[in-house]
């Protein structure tokens, strides 16, 4: 005979709502309670804690897994205006990390690799399967028209648990892609913004030696028109000249639009933004100890991440396979309605309950062996691809070491020794064509030199600020100036040498 038995029903649908999102299966639970005796209402209380300790032990089995350690935030993305004021190389950086489509898809697909951990820690949702016979079924008790069931799936704890930590390592992948778009994003934006700075130093040098040749020009038609010791051929070489610069100006504020929309792609502004750079050129403090180097980029790069978490994902893939040979249950539990109708004599209405439990016999060892390979050999692949990319890394990093020592002493050879020789020289050569002691071209040929010298000097600046950003995504960082390294400081530039008029 049926009792009530609310009290259960609450205390049910209590430790139901606490361990699960979806209540359909406490209001189900909640509507056969009502119609149960007390023994069966106990027998349904045993399958629903078992339910929740299903549910918690997969948890706290991950937990041990991963060190319990934290789950990572990621930062949101913002949009910003772009100020209109000069901004350092740095601020470019930290605008196109946070703007950039790249860098923001990059963060998505990290956060949607967060989300499969609590898919993989959750048991399959329960089934609810309903029998109505079209022919009643006769039995003593009485006739037997409909039958109500539930059954849960119980995943092995430890194959979830293991399952989420193999996402987990799938997470620290997603991060390490993350960081690794971040320094390709940097190095480009990087570079970018040098070669606006060299072009635009390059469009000033040449507007410079416009004014020189004006000099020129003025000197050689008062030669021409005053003194007579000239011919009318170096007024025309003279204007050829300028013609010729004036030509070379207008390709190079053509390649300096061009350099400033690859800025503002890659900081994600409208390409019609005015963009001013503050010139900071980075220079040598000491010689670079090339094994510390490498040994910081072993520690940093987001690529030697990825291989490791590979490695311990391909092993957590085998401690899976492992774990196959343990089967899972199915545990489900049957209600049958009866009526005191039907042919029985001693029909009491009385109603069926049923429990049942089941569960799969792990026999195909072949499956289990195979995939027990197929992530050894994975993750023997995984380690070989690290120790390759070590010696990539190290190789990158010595060639590069090698270009900015070259390429700085060259530049010092330069500012220090060749330009100011060359515009002593040009000065000389200016004063004594004036004076009828020096021909023109003979000035002609200093003023070349030096043109040539001071855009060498500019290009050399671009490489080598090129070659310190190639090192810095190199090493794994953004900015090795915002960690305040000794090997490496930055400096406002010294300013543009003009030749003496």
């Amino acid at each position: 005979m049926s009792v009530p038995v609310s009290p259960l029903v609450d205390a049910l649908q209590i430790n139901l709502r606490e361990n699960h999102d979806d209540n359909s299966f406490t209001i189900f639970l909640t509507c056969v309670c009502v119609r149960f005796s007390v023994k069966r209402a106990l027998a349904l209380l045993l399958l629903t804690l078992t339910t929740t300790a299903g549910c918690r032990s997969a948890e706290t089995v991950f937990c041990q897994l991963e060190n319990c350690s934290p789950s990572i935030s990621v930062p949101e993305t913002t949009t910003e205006t772009l100020a209109k004021h000069q901004m350092t190389v740095g601020e470019y950086v930290a605008l196109g990390l946070r703007q950039n489509p790249r860098v923001v898809s990059a963060h998505h697909q990290f956060e949607a690799a967060r989300q499969r951990i609590p898919q993989e820690l959750s048991l399959p949702d329960p089934m609810v399967n309903t029998t109505t016979h079209l022919s009643p079924v006769q039995t003593a008790a009485g006739e037997q028209a409909f039958a109500l069931g539930v059954s849960q799936k119980f995943v092995n704890a430890e194959r979830r648990a293991t399952r989420a930590s193999i996402a987990m390592e799938s997470v620290r992948v997603a991060q390490a892609d993350l960081r690794k778009t971040e320094l390709e994003i940097s190095e480009k934006i990087r570079n970018a913004c040098y070669r606006l700075t060299h072009i635009r130093n390059i469009i000033a040098v040449t507007r410079d030696d416009l004014k020189s040749l004006a000099q020129i020009e003025e000197i050689a038609l008062r030669l021409y028109e005053v003194k007579k010791t000239v011919s009318q051929q170096d007024v025309l070489k003279v204007q050829i000249e300028q013609s010729k610069v004036e030509n070379q100006l207008t390709a190079l504020l053509q390649k300096e639009k061009s350099y400033s929309a690859r800025l503002a792609r890659l900081i994600h502004v409208p390409v019609s933004t005015e963009l001013r750079v503050t010139q900071t050129n980075s220079q040598l403090g000491k010689p670079f100890d090339d094994q510390a180097l490498i040994d910081q980029a072993i520690q940093s790069r987001p690529e030697l991440a990825a291989f490791l978490a590979e490695m311990r994902k391909h092993r957590k893939q085998i401690c899976l396979a492992n774990l196959q040979n343990k089967p899972d249950f199915t545990v489900g539990l049957s209600w049958i309605a009866t009526s005191t109708s039907g042919i029985s004599p001693v029909a009491n209405g009385d109603d069926a309950v049923l429990l049942g439990v089941g569960f799969n016999l792990p026999i195909r060892k072949n499956r289990i062996r195979a995939a027990i390979a197929e992530a050894k050999s994975k993750s023997a692949a995984a380690t070989s691809r690290y120790e390759s990319f070590k010696d990539e890394i190290a190789e990158e990093i010595f060639d590069l070491v090698a270009k900015a020592e070259s390429t700085q002493t060259t530049l010092k050879l330069l500012r220090e020794d060749i330009i100011p020789k060359s515009t002593r020289t040009f000065k000389l050569s200016k004063d004594e064509y004036s004076n009828g002691k020096a021909t023109f071209i003979e000035v002609l040929e200093n003023w070349r030199d030096l043109l040539k010298y001071r855009m060498m000097e500019s290009q050399l600046q671009s490489e080598f600020n090129q070659t310190m950003s190639s090192l810095t995504r190199s090493i794994g960082e953004v900015n090795l100036a915002d960690k305040k390294s000794p090997k490496l400081i930055e400096q406002a530039p010294s300013r543009i040498r003009k030749s003496d008029k």
